[in-house]
C-alpha cells in the first residue's frame, strides 16, 4: 500500500514503478519515453490487461504530472491512480472493466530534473527545466536559494522607510500591506530568500532563477517565442521533456482524453487558453462541460475555461500549453487539474482564482495561517536575524511556499491524492468502445455462404473522439477485413471495407425523456458472400484507431 502522505524522489518513484511491473507482468509495462535535460529517464507506465489484447488496440487515457518543478503533488496522485488500477482489479467491477477494455498511459513525473532540485537538501526552485534560459550567465539581482542552510527557501525582509509592508498586528509572522496614506511606523521590503548577484550597494533587483523556461508554454499550439510568451523557449518542443511527450502521444493515436496534474487553485481547467467558448465546436463544448461536471462532483473543484476564468492578466492569454495542443491538434479531451488550494482548505469559499492575490481582507491571511499551523507547524515561522553576504542585516522567516501554498502539507497529500484519483478513472469509463453485436454465417447453396457482422460503439464518446479530431482528419475510417484462407473465394464484397465513424452517447444529451429518440447511429453492418468448402475457418478484423479492435473466427457450414 502506497504512503500517500508523501512526496516521492525520482529514485523512489522508479523503484515503485519497477516493482509494480514485476508484481503484475500481465497488467503493467514500463517504458522510458525520453530523457530530461540533465539525462534522467522519463518513465511511462502502461496499464491494461494484456490477456484481453495489446494496448494499441484499446481506447486510451493519458495522465501526467509534475511538468512544473515545484508542483510535486502530481506524482503522488498519479501513483494512486495506478495503484487503484493494479490492486482493485478483483474487487471493483469498474476497475476490472477499465483494465480489460482500455489502457492508461501514466507519466507520473515529466520533469525529474526540476523535481530533484526542489526536493534537494539545499533546494533550488525553478519553473520547469534546469537548462539556463534565456542566457547562460546569471542575471543581476536576487535569485532564490537557501542561504541560511535550514533546508527551506523562505522569505527575507529588510527594513526600509519606503517599504510597502508592515508587521501584522494579528500575528508577527505575517506581513500586511501598508495603507496608501500611511506614514508613521516601521516598514519593510519583502524578497524571496536568496543571494544577490552583482549588487551595486544601492539598488536591489529581482533576478529570479537563472532557469526561466516554462515547458508548459513550449507545445506547438499557437506557439509564441519567449519575447511574446515568457518561458516559451526558442521554438516548439525545443525541450527534451516536451518533445518526449509529443512524440509519445503522436505515436499513440488511441489516446482519446487526458489529464495533466498541476498545482494549485483547486480548479479543473479546460481549453481554450487563447479563444472564447464560441470558437469551440458546440458538441465538443457540451462534452467538455459534461466531463467537467463529473470532475466537480468527484473533486469539489470548480471546472472552468482558462480563457474566461483563469487568466493571469486580464488582457493577456497564454500560448503553447499542453491541454490546448492535446485538444486542438490531437482532438483529445484534455484537462489541466490544479490540485490543492491553501485558502480553500482553510475555509475561504469561492475565491477568485487570480484576483484574490490582489485583493482580499487580511483576516483571511490570519485564517490561512491558523490552518497551516495545524497541519504544518514549520510552514510559516517567525523572523530571525541573519547576516546576509550582500545586504547586511536582514531577517529570514515567513512562509515555506513548497509545502503550504504550492503543495499540500505532507499530512494532507493523501487526502488530495484520493480526491483526484477518481476523475481519471471516470473519464476512462467514457471512452469509445467497439463491441460485436452479431456475427452470422448463412448457407446460400453448396459451398456458398453469406457473412454478416454487426458491430457498434458501446462507449460515450464517438469513435472519432471529437468534432475537432474529425475536422483535422486525424483518424482513418473504421476498417472491416476478412482473412481468406487458400480455397476460399470472395463472391460479393471487397476483402476490406471502410465504414464511417460511429457515434456514442455524447450526441444524445436531452435530459427530458418526453421528446427523446434513440437513433442507432452507433451501429454498423458489413456483409460478404464467400465460396469455400464447409468447415473452412475465416478470420475477421474490425479496426479503429481510438475505439479498439475486434478479431474473431467464422466457421463455414
Amino acid at each position: 500500500m502506497l504512503n500517500l502522505n508523501y512526496y516521492y524522489s525520482n529514485e523512489e518513484l522508479e523503484s515503485i514503478l519497477t516493482q509494480w511491473v514485476a508484481q503484475h507482468p500481465q497488467m503493467a509495462a514500463l517504458e522510458e519515453i525520453g530523457k530530461s535535460y540533465q539525462g534522467r529517464p522519463i518513465w511511462c507506465l502502461t496499464l491494461t490487461n494484456q490477456v484481453t489484447g495489446p494496448d494499441m488496440e484499446k481506447p486510451a487515457f493519458y495522465l501526467d504530472g509534475n511538468i512544473h518543478a515545484t508542483e510535486l503533488a502530481g506524482p503522488t496522485t498519479a501513483l494512486r491512480v495506478a495503484e487503484r488500477l493494479l490492486t482493485d482489479y478483483e474487487s471493483d467491477a469498474k476497475i476490472r472493466w477499465l483494465m480489460d477494455n482500455t489502457v492508461f498511459y501514466i507519466i507520473p513525473r515529466v520533469n525529474p530534473d526540476g523535481a530533484a532540485a526542489a526536493m534537494a537538501d539545499s533546494p533550488h526552485f525553478v519553473r520547469s527545466s534546469m537548462r539556463p534560459y534565456p542566457y547562460e550567465e546569471t542575471k543581476e539581482g536576487i535569485a532564490p536559494s537557501d542561504i541560511n542552510g535550514d533546508g527551506r527557501i523562505r522569505q527575507m525582509r529588510l527594513r526600509d522607510r519606503n517599504g510597502e509592508w508592515k508587521v501584522s498586528p494579528a500575528d508577527p509572522r505575517l506581513m500586511v500591506l501598508r495603507e496608501p496614506g500611511e506614514i508613521e511606523g516601521e516598514f519593510y521590503r519583502l524578497f524571496q530568500e536568496g543571494e544577490v548577484t552583482d549588487f551595486d550597494g544601492d539598488i536591489i533587483k529581482i533576478a529570479g532563477p537563472k532557469e526561466k523556461l516554462d515547458m508548459n508554454r513550449n507545445f506547438p499550439f499557437e506557439y509564441q517565442p519567449n519575447g511574446q510568451q515568457r518561458g516559451a523557449g526558442d521554438f516548439p518542443v525545443q525541450e527534451p521533456e516536451t518533445r518526449a511527450l509529443v512524440e509519445f502521444i503522436v505515436a499513440h493515436p488511441n489516446i482519446n482524453a487526458g489529464i495533466t496534474l498541476h498545482t494549485y487553485s483547486r480548479a479543473i481547467l479546460r481549453p481554450y487558453s487563447t479563444h472564447p467558448d464560441k470558437d469551440m465546436p458546440v458538441p465538443d463544448l457540451r462534452i467538455y462541460e459534461t466531463m467537467g461536471k463529473i470532475g466537480t462532483a468527484l473533486t469539489e473543484y470548480r471546472s472552468v475555461s482558462v480563457y474566461h476564468d483563469f487568466r493571469y492578466e486580464p488582457n493577456e492569454v497564454i500560448t503553447g500549453v499542453f491541454d490546448d495542443w492535446m485538444y486542438d491538434s490531437r482532438g483529445a479531451f484534455t484537462f489541466t487539474v490544479e490540485q490543492w488550494d491553501l485558502p480553500t482548505a482553510a475555509g475561504i469559499k469561492d475565491r477568485k482564482f487570480i484576483e484574490w492575490f490582489l485583493d482580499h481582507p487580511h483576516d483571511e491571511d490570519v485564517q490561512i495561517l491558523k490552518f497551516a499551523d495545524e497541519h504544518n507547524p514549520e510552514g510559516c515561522i517567525g523572523w530571525e536575524p541573519f547576516s546576509h553576504p550582500q545586504l547586511g542585516e536582514v531577517e529570514i522567516g515567513g512562509w515555506d511556499l513548497l509545502y503550504t501554498w504550492r503543495n499540500p502539507p505532507h499530512s494532507l497529500m493523501g487526502a488530495e491524492a484520493q480526491r483526484n484519483a477518481e476523475f481519471p478513472l471516470a473519464l476512462g469509463l467514457m471512452l469509445p468502445k467497439l463491441e460485436l453485436v452479431k456475427s452470422e454465417v448463412k448457407a446460400l447453396g453448396e459451398d456458398t455462404y453469406a457473412i454478416k457482422l454487426v458491430f457498434e460503439n458501446g462507449g460515450y464518446l464517438p469513435t472519432y473522439t471529437s468534432e475537432t479530431a474529425k475536422k483535422r482528419k486525424l483518424l482513418r475510417p473504421i476498417r472491416a477485413e476478412l482473412d481468406l484462407p487458400d480455397g476460399a473465394v470472395l463472391v460479393h464484397g471487397k476483402k476490406w471495407v471502410e465504414v464511417e465513424h460511429l457515434e456514442g452517447r455524447s450526441n444524445k444529451l436531452d435530459v427530458s425523456s418526453s421528446q427523446a429518440s434513440s437513433p442507432m447511429d452507433n451501429r454498423a453492418k458489413v456483409e460478404w458472400t464467400v465460396c469455400a468448402p464447409a468447415g473452412t475457418v475465416i478470420s475477421y478484423h474490425i479496426r479503429t484507431e481510438r475505439a479498439g479492435c475486434l478479431h474473431g473466427d467464422l466457421h463455414l457450414g
